[in-house]
C-alpha cells in the first residue's frame, strides 16, 4: 500500500473516531497495520477505539505494541495516558502507579507542572479509594523529599510533614494490628507464658519498626508547634516501649535516646507525663536533695492529680524536707500559711494516697519510706521498702540501667527500720543489708551509724562504737551520732568519758521544735542513766540522775524510758509503790516497747492475782514494734507469758508460737523450751516436744521435771520401755514424787496392755506385776485419787487376758493395797447384786488366783466410784468400767455368771444416768443387753453411733446382733460400715467371716478370718479362734494332704489362744488336731489327755449326751494319735473305749468309723491279723463301703500274705472300682499290686483308667503318684519308662512333679534343674520345693531344701547322699 492510500484510511479513521464509530475506526486501523505493521499512529489510535469498545485487554496491547515501535516513542506521555485510563477502568493499582509514575517524570521532563501534579494527586486519590495498605505507602512514599518530582512538584503536593504524619498513621495501625495477631497465635504454645510472649513479639515487631525515623522527618518539616509535639509524645512512648522489649545488649544506647528526648520535653516545659516521669525517676543519686526541686514543683504543677504528684506535694511540704519553700506570692501567702500548720497525719494520708495511685513507682516508695521511717511507722516503712527494692530491681532489668544508688537509699531506710520493727527479730537482716551497702560504699553514714545501732543492741558495744566514730569522722556535726557513740561509751562503762559526749551533745541541742525537744530529752535521759550507774550509793540523791530524769521530762513529756526510770527510782530508792506504779503505767502507756516497766507491772498485777491484766500487758509488749529493756536482760518475759496463757487455754497451735518467739529472743531460756515442748507434747507434735525437752535438758541437766516430761513424751509415742526408764530415773531422786509414781505404774500397765496384743505374754507379766506393786505404793501415799484405783483394777483384769499365768497374781498385795484405809463395808456397791463386796476377802486363796484377780478388779473399780464421787465426769467413768469388769466376770464364767450379767448392765445404766452423751456407754449396754433384749440392745447400739457415727466397734457389734439375730443382709451392712470407718478393725472382718459361712462361702471366709488373724496381730481372741477352726475345717474337707507351713499360723494362734484363755477343752482339742496334722502326736496326745479328763469330769457331774459325745470324741481321736507314736495296746484300749461309748449315738458315726480303723490298724501293727479284718469289716459295713475303707482293707489282707487274702484284696479293689470309677486311690493300689504280682491282666485293667485320669482336674500330687505308677509299670514291663516320663512333662510342663520323675528316671541332671527353676517361680508348697532343690545333687542345695522344709526326707537323704560322694 502507497503512502498515499495509508494516509487516506488513517484519515478515513480518524473521521470514524470523531463520528464516534469505533468499530470502523478499528477495522480502518487494523487495515493499516496489515501493510505497516510498525505504524505508531494506527496502533495508537487502535488502542484508543479498543478502549471505547470497552476491550481494554485489546487496547492495552495496541498502546504497548505503539511504544515498541521506537523507543523514542516511550517519551511521549500520549500512550502512558492511554494506558493509565485503561488501568483506571480495569482498577489494576499496581500497573497503574507503575505507569503514573512514568508519566509524572515524563511531565517533570517536560517542564509540565500542572499536569505533572494531576497525575500525582490523581495517583493519591486512585489508591485511596481501590489500593491496599502497602500501595497507599507506595503512593505516600513517591511525594516524600527522597521522591524525584517532589522538588518539581513542591507546593503543588501535600507537605511532607502531612505525609509523613499520615504514613506514621499507617505503620502505627499494622504494628498495633501485627503485635495482637502474633501475641494471639503465640499464647497458645505448650511453653509459652503471657509475659515472655508479650515481650517476643514487642521485640521483633518494634525492632524493625521504621516509626522512630519517620517521627523524626515529621518533627524535622512540621512548622506546627501541636504536632511538632504530639510527634514528641510519640517518639517518646515509641523509645520507651522500644526500650522496655529489647535485650539488654541493645538497651543502653536506647536508653540514651529515650532520656534526651524526655529532658528536651521537661526544658521546654511541656506537659507529657512519661517524659516527666522518665527524667524524675531515672535519676540515680544517694539522697533526694540531688534532685531538681524546680522541676519536682514543676511536675506538681503539671500533674496535680497523679500519685507521684501527690506524694511529691506532701514531701515537698513536710518537715524532712531538705529544699526550701519557695517564695510565695501575694496570692499565696494565705495558702502558704495555712500549709505550714498541717499534720503529720494529713501528710502520711496524702503520701498513702499517691502511693495506692501509682503503685509503681520507685520515688513515690523512697519517698513514702523516709517519712514512715521518720514517724516511727516501722511496719509500714519495712513494707514499703521491701516493694520498693523490688520495684528499682524489676525497672533496673527494664531499662536497662543500675539504680544503685536508689536501691542503696531505699536499702539504708529498710534496714533502719527493721533495726526498730519487732526488734531484735530482724536485726540480723538488717546487719547484712547495711554490710552490703558498705561494700558498695563504705562511707554511707546511714549504714555506719545502723550497723551500730545494731551492735549495741546486741552488747557488742566495741564494735558498735567502732563503726558510730567512723560516722562520726565523716559528719563531724551531727548531735544524734555524737550521742548515740558517747552512749555506747556508757554501756561500756566508760562513764566519764560518755558523759562528757552527752553534754557536749546537750549544749549543740538549741531548737524548740519536736525533734529538738525529744533528742534532749533523750539525751538529758542518758545523762541521768549514766550518773545512776557510775555511782550506786548515790543514786537516792535526788540532785543526781532523778534530777536530771525530771528534765528530760520537762523537755519531752512523752518521754517513756524517762519515765520507767523515775519508776525504777521510786521503787528501788523511795520505796514509794504508788508513785513508781503511776510512772510505769505512764511509761508503758506512752510506749508499749517499755519491757522493764511492763514487766514491773506485770509482776505487780500478778502478785494481785490480776492475770487478765498480765495477759494484756504481755500481747502489747510482744505486739510493740520497738522494745527497750535494761541492757544485757533478756526480752522473752512477754512471749514466755503469752505462751503460758494460750497452753492454759488449749490454743496450742498459739503457744507454740509465743515460745518461739521466746526462743528465738533467748535461745538459752530454759523455761521457753520447756514451754515449747509442753504445747508440741498437747498439740499431738510428740517427736517436736522430745526435741524441745531434750535442749531444755541440755541447759540444765539437773531439772528432773525435764527428765519426767521427756518420759511423758515417750509414753505418748508408745515407747513405753524408755519412758519407765524414764521415770525410774527420776524417782530415784525424787523416791516419793506422786505424779511420777503414777506415771510410772500406768506406763507399767500400758507396756503390760501392749505386751499382751503383741501375744509376749510371759513379759506382760512382768510387767503388770511391776505395776501393781507401784499403784500400792502410790495407793498408800494418796489413797483418794480416781486413776489410782483404776489403774489396779486394769492390772487385776489383765489376768483375765492371760489366764495361763494368773497363777503369778499378787493375791495379798492387792487385797491389802484395796482395804487399807477404808471401812470395808463402803466396798459393798451392788454387792447385793455381784455377791462381791467386804465378804469375799477370806474366801479369795491362791488356788483361785483367776478368780481372785477379777474379783480384786471388781473391788478396786468399785473403791474409784468411792473416791469419785464429788467428780461426775470421773463418776460416770468409774461406774462404765465397773460394768466392763462385770461383763469381763460374766464372759469368763466366773462365779455366778448371770449375777454378773444383771450388775454390769445396772452399771452401764447408772453410767449413762450420769453422763448420757457418751457414746461408749451406749455402746456397752448394747453388748451387754444382746442376749436378753435384742430390741434394747439396738436401740443402744443405734444410740450410740447418733453420737458417733464413726466408730468401728459400735457398727461391729451392731452387725453381730444381726448375725445372731440371723439377718444376714444387715450384719453385712453393718460390718462394710465397720470397715469403711477403720479398715484395721480386726473384728469387723472376723463378723464378714462369719456371714460368709452362713452364706456357704467358705473359701471366703476362711481368707476373712486370716486376714483378721494378721492386722491384729494375733491379740483379738475371735480372730484366732475363728481363723483356727476355719483352717481345720478346710484342711479336713480336702482329699490331699494340707501342707505344714499352711498349719503354722493356726497352731501359733492356737497356742496364743491357750495362753489367754488358759485350759479350754475345745481349743485343746482344737490345737490336738492340727498338731496331728503336722505329725506333733506326742504333743497332741498330751493335750488330749487333758480334754478327755475334762469332758468326764463334767459327764460325771452332769451326764448330759453333749458332754458324752464330746468324751467319745475325744477318746476316739486319741485312740488315732497313740497309733501315730506307735503305742498299739493304748489305741486299741482307746479305741474300745470310743466305740463303747459311741454305741446307738448317730452323732458319732464317724468317730465310730474312726476308731474301728485305728483299731484294726492297731491289731496290723500288733501282729493281730484276725482281729485287724474284723474291724476292718465292721468299719467297712459302717460305712456303707466306703472306697477309703476298702482300700485299708485291701493293703491289710494283702500285708497278711496268704493266698487266699490277697485274692479277696483283689475283689475288694475290683468291686471298689466298679462302684467308684472315679476313685483314684484304688486304682493306685490295684496298679501297685499288679506290679508286685506281675500280673499282665491287672495291668491291663488299670493302665487304660491311670492313663485317662492324668488328664482330669485332680489335685498335683495324685497326677505325680500316678505318673510314678506308670514310669514303674512300664520299668517292670521292660519297656523304656522315658517316654511316659516326658508324657507328663507335656502335660503338665509347669509342675516341677513332672520333671522331678523325668530325672529321676532319666538320671538327667537338665530335668532335675529345670524341676528347680520350676519350682522356683511358682506357688508351691515348701515340701515340693524342698523336693526340687534335693534332687539336683549338690550340697549347697541339700542345705536349701533343709532350711525350707527339715521335716522333709529328700533334703536329708540328698545331703548325705552328696557329702559320700564328695569324700
Amino acid at each position: 500500500m502507497s503512502t498515499k492510500e495509508t494516509k487516506g484510511i488513517l484519515k478515513k479513521a480518524k473521521a470514524c473516531l470523531e463520528s464516534k464509530d469505533y468499530e470502523g475506526a478499528a477495522n480502518n486501523f487494523r487495515s493499516i497495520l496489515t501493510f505497516e505493521p510498525n505504524n505508531f499512529t494506527a496502533h495508537l489510535y487502535l488502542g484508543r477505539a479498543l478502549f471505547n469498545l470497552g476491550s481494554y485487554q485489546g487496547s492495552e496491547e495496541s498502546i504497548k505494541n505503539a511504544l515498541a515501535v521506537d523507543p523514542k516513542y516511550e517519551k511521549q506521555p500520549t500512550p502512558w495516558q492511554g494506558l493509565l485510563k485503561i488501568y483506571d477502568q480495569q482498577q489494576d493499582v499496581p500497573k497503574y502507579l507503575e505507569t503514573a509514575e512514568k508519566l509524572s517524570i515524563l511531565f517533570q521532563e517536560g517542564s509540565d507542572r500542572a499536569r505533572c501534579a494531576e497525575v500525582v494527586n490523581n495517583m493519591i486519590l486512585f489508591v485511596q479509594k481501590h489500593g491496599t495498605t502497602e500501595q497507599h505507602k507506595q503512593v505516600l512514599n513517591f511525594i516524600l523529599p527522597d521522591s524525584p518530582v517532589f522538588d518539581f512538584l513542591e507546593g503543588l503536593i501535600p507537605h511532607p510533614a502531612d505525609t509523613y504524619s499520615k504514613l506514621a498513621g499507617i505503620v502505627e495501625k499494622e504494628e498495633k494490628d501485627k503485635i495482637n495477631k502474633e501475641i494471639a497465635n503465640r499464647r497458645s504454645r505448650l511453653t509459652a507464658t503471657k509475659g515472655n510472649v508479650i515481650l517476643e513479639v514487642h521485640n521483633e515487631v518494634l525492632g524493625a519498626s521504621p516509626l522512630e525515623d519517620l517521627y523524626q522527618k515529621i518533627l524535622n518539616w512540621s512548622d506546627s508547634e501541636e504536632l511538632r509535639r504530639e510527634t514528641e509524645k510519640k517518639l517518646i512512648q515509641h523509645g520507651y516501649e522500644k526500650l522496655l522489649a529489647f535485650p539488654p545488649e541493645k538497651k543502653t544506647e536506647q536508653r540514651k535516646k529515650v532520656a534526651k528526648w524526655a529532658e528536651g520535653m521537661v526544658i521546654l516545659k511541656y506537659p507529657f507525663e512519661l517524659a516527666w516521669r522518665i527524667t524524675i525517676e531515672w535519676k540515680d543519686c544517694e539522697s533526694l536533695v540531688d534532685h531538681d526541686v524546680n522541676i519536682l514543683r514543676e511536675y506538681i504543677g503539671f500533674f496535680p492529680e497523679t500519685g507521684l504528684g501527690n506524694v511529691l506535694k506532701a514531701y515537698l511540704d513536710s518537715e524532712i524536707s531538705p529544699f526550701p519553700p519557695p517564695a510565695p506570692t501575694e496570692d499565696e501567702e494565705t495558702a502558704a500559711t495555712a500549709m505550714n500548720g498541717v499534720s503529720a497525719e494529713k501528710i502520711l494520708a496524702a503520701m498513702s494516697g499517691g502511693l495506692a495511685n501509682d503503685a509503681k513507682s520507685i520515688l513515690c516508695h523512697r519517698i513514702y519510706g523516709e517519712y514512715c521511717l521518720y514517724l516511727n511507722e516501722y511496719e509500714t516503712a519495712v513494707e514499703t521498702c521491701r516493694e520498693g527494692r523490688k520495684l528499682c530491681s524489676s525497672e533496673s532489668r527494664d531499662i536497662g540501667i543500675s539504680l544503685q544508688k536508689n536501691i542503696d537509699a531505699i536499702t539504708a531506710t529498710l534496714a533502719t527500720s527493721l533495726i526498730h520493727y519487732q526488734s531484735p527479730k530482724y536485726h540480723e537482716e538488717a546487719k547484712r543489708l547495711f554490710e552490703g551497702i558498705l561494700k558498695r560504699n563504705d562511707r554511707n553514714n546511714t549504714a555506719l551509724v545502723g550497723l551500730g545501732l545494731i551492735l549495741e543492741e546486741q552488747l557488742d558495744y566495741d564494735g558498735a562504737l567502732k563503726f558510730l566514730t567512723k560516722a562520726l569522722e565523716l559528719d563531724r556535726d551531727s548531735t544524734r551520732i555524737l550521742s548515740e557513740a558517747s552512749w555506747c561509751r556508757v554501756l561500756m562503762g566508760q562513764y566519764v568519758e560518755g558523759r562528757e559526749g552527752l553534754e557536749e551533745c546537750l549544749k549543740a541541742v538549741t531548737g524548740v521544735d519536736a525533734q529538738s525537744r525529744e533528742l534532749k530529752a533523750q539525751i538529758l535521759w542518758r545523762i541521768g542513766t549514766c550518773i545512776w550507774n557510775a555511782d550506786e550509793e548515790s543514786r537516792s540523791d535526788r540532785r543526781g540522775a532523778y534530777a536530771y530524769f525530771m528534765q528530760a521530762l520537762q523537755s519531752n513529756g512523752n518521754y517513756a524510758p524517762a519515765y520507767t526510770s523515775m519508776g525504777i527510782y521510786y521503787a528501788d530508792i523511795a520505796n514509794d509503790i504508788a508513785r513508781a506504779t503511776k510512772c510505769f503505767e505512764k511509761a508503758f502507756e506512752i510506749s508499749a516497747g517499755e519491757v522493764e516497766a511492763a514487766e514491773r507491772l506485770a509482776r505487780m498485777f500478778a502478785d494481785t492475782q490480776a492475770w487478765d491484766l498480765v495477759e494484756i500487758i504481755a500481747r502489747r509488749v510482744a505486739d510493740a514494734d520497738k522494745k527497750r529493756a535494761i541492757p544485757g536482760k533478756a526480752m522473752n518475759w512477754p512471749q514466755n507469758a503469752i505462751g503460758c496463757v494460750e497452753l492454759n487455754a488449749q490454743n496450742y497451735t498459739k503457744a507454740i508460737i509465743s515460745f518461739q518467739a521466746a526462743i528465738r529472743s533467748s535461745p538459752t531460756d530454759f523455761h521457753s523450751w520447756v514451754g515449747l515442748g509442753e504445747a508440741y507434747a498437747n498439740s499431738g507434735r510428740y517427736i517436736a516436744a522430745l526435741k524441745s525437752f531434750r535442749e531444755a535438758a541440755r541447759l540444765d541437766d539437773q531439772n528432773w521435771f525435764v527428765k519426767y516430761m521427756i518420759a511423758n513424751v515417750h509414753r505418748e509415742l508408745g515407747e513405753f520401755n524408755e519412758a519407765c526408764t524414764g521415770y525410774r530415773y527420776v524417782l530415784f531422786e525424787r523416791p516419793d514424787e506422786f505424779g511420777v509414781l503414777m506415771a510410772l505404774g500406768e506406763s507399767l500397765l500400758a507396756t503390760a496392755n501392749s505386751y499382751v496384743v503383741k501375744g509376749y505374754f510371759g513379759q506382760a507379766t512382768v510387767a503388770v506385776l511391776e505395776s501393781l506393786d507401784i499403784l500400792s505404793k502410790v495407793a498408800k501415799i494418796n489413797s483418794d485419787t480416781f486413776n489410782v484405783w483404776k489403774s489396779i483394777g486394769d492390772a487385776c483384769l489383765l489376768f483375765s487376758w492371760i489366764q495361763s499365768f494368773a497363777i503369778e497374781f499378787p493375791l495379798k498385795l492387792v487385797k491389802d493395797t484395796i482395804f487399807a484405809d477404808i471401812e470395808k463395808t463402803e466396798l459393798d456397791i451392788i454387792s447385793e447384786y455381784d455377791g462381791v463386796g467386804s465378804n469375799i476377802v477370806h474366801s479369795l486363796t491362791e488356788e483361785t488366783s483367776l478368780k481372785a484377780s477379777i474379783y480384786l478388779g471388781l473391788l478396786a473399780f468399785k473403791r474409784a466410784i468411792c473416791v469419785s464421787a464429788d467428780d461426775r465426769p470421773a463418776h460416770a467413768v468409774a461406774w462404765y468400767n465397773l460394768g466392763c469388769a462385770e461383763y469381763r466376770a460374766y464372759s469368763c464364767s466366773i462365779g455366778h455368771k448371770e449375777a454378773h450379767h444383771r450388775s454390769a448392765i445396772r452399771c452401764f445404766k447408772r453410767a449413762i444416768k450420769v453422763e448420757p452423751g457418751n457414746h461408749d456407754f451406749w455402746n456397752a449396754l448394747g453388748v451387754v443387753t444382746s442376749e436378753i433384749s435384742a430390741r434394747t440392745s439396738q436401740h443402744a447400739f443405734v444410740r450410740s453411733l447418733y453420737i458417733n457415727e464413726k466408730d468401728p466397734r459400735v457398727w461391729t457389734n451392731l452387725g453381730a446382733l444381726y448375725l445372731v439375730n440371723n439377718d444376714g443382709g444387715l450384719a453385712s451392712q453393718a460390718f462394710t460400715r465397720a470397715q469403711s470407718a477403720d479398715p484395721d478393725y480386726a473384728y469387723a472382718w472376723v463378723g464378714q467371716g462369719l456371714v460368709s459361712i452362713l452364706a456357704g462361702e467358705f473359701e471366703v471366709a476362711q481368707e476373712l478370718f486370716e486376714h483378721a488373724f494378721e492386722i491384729s496381730d494375733g491379740f483379738a481372741t475371735l480372730a484366732k479362734h475363728e481363723f483356727a477352726t476355719s483352717t481345720f475345717d478346710t484342711a479336713i474337707s480336702v482329699q490331699p494332704e494340707t501342707s505344714f507351713t499352711s498349719l503354722i499360723g493356726p497352731i501359733f494362734a492356737l497356742h496364743k489362744l491357750k495362753q489367754q484363755l488358759s485350759d479350754q477343752p475345745t481349743l485343746l482339742h482344737l490345737g490336738a488336731l492340727l498338731q496331728e496334722r503336722i505329725g506333733e502326736f506326742d504333743k497332741a496326745s498330751k493335750n488330749l489327755y487333758v480334754v478327755c479328763d475334762t469332758f468326764e469330769a463334767q459327764y460325771q457331774e452332769t451326764e448330759k449326751e453333749e458332754d458324752l459325745i464330746r468324751y467319745a470324741q475325744s477318746k476316739a481321736d486319741l485312740a488315732r494319735l497313740q497309733l501315730g507314736l506307735r503305742e498299739y495296746d493304748e489305741a486299741i484300749e482307746h479305741a474300745s473305749m470310743a466305740l463303747d461309748l459311741s454305741t446307738d449315738i448317730e452323732q458319732l458315726r464317724f468317730s465310730r468309723l474312726s476308731a474301728h480303723l485305728t483299731s484294726g490298724l492297731a491289731h496290723y501293727f500288733s501282729g493281730n491279723m484276725n482281729e485287724s479284718l474284723e474291724m476292718f469289716k465292721v468299719a467297712l459295713e459302717e460305712s456303707a463301703e466306703n472306697p477309703d475303707v476298702v482300700v485299708l482293707l485291701a493293703q491289710v489282707l494283702w500285708a497278711k500274705g496268704g493266698e487266699e487274702e490277697k485274692e479277696v484284696a483283689r475283689e475288694q479293689l475290683f468291686a471298689c472300682i466298679e462302684n467308684h470309677p472315679d476313685h483314684l486311690p484304688s486304682m493306685l493300689l490295684l496298679g501297685s499290686i499288679g506290679v508286685l504280682d506281675d500280673n499282665e491282666d491287672i495291668l491291663e485293667a488299670v493302665m487304660g483308667d491311670l492313663y485317662s485320669v492324668r488328664g482330669r482336674k485332680l489335685d498335683m500330687g495324685l497326677k505325680d503318684k500316678v505318673d510314678n505308677l506308670l514310669t514303674v509299670v512300664s520299668q517292670f514291663r521292660k519297656k523304656d519308662p522315658i517316654p511316659i516320663a516326658a508324657s507328663g512333662v507335656f502335660l503338665r510342663p509347669a509342675h516341677p512333679g513332672p520333671w522331678m520323675n523325668l530325672a529321676k528316671t532319666a538320671n538327667s541332671k537338665y530335668a532335675a534343674d529345670m524341676a528347680r527353676k520350676v519350682a522356683a517361680r511358682g506357688q508351691f508348697s515348701s515340701e515340693v520345693v524342698a523336693d526340687a532343690l534335693a534332687g539336683i545333687g549338690k550340697i549347697a542345695l541339700d542345705q536349701r531344701a533343709i532350711v525350707i522344709a527339715p521335716w522333709r526326707e529328700s533334703g536329708w537323704e540328698g545331703l548325705a547322699a552328696d557329702i559320700a560322694a564328695a569324700q
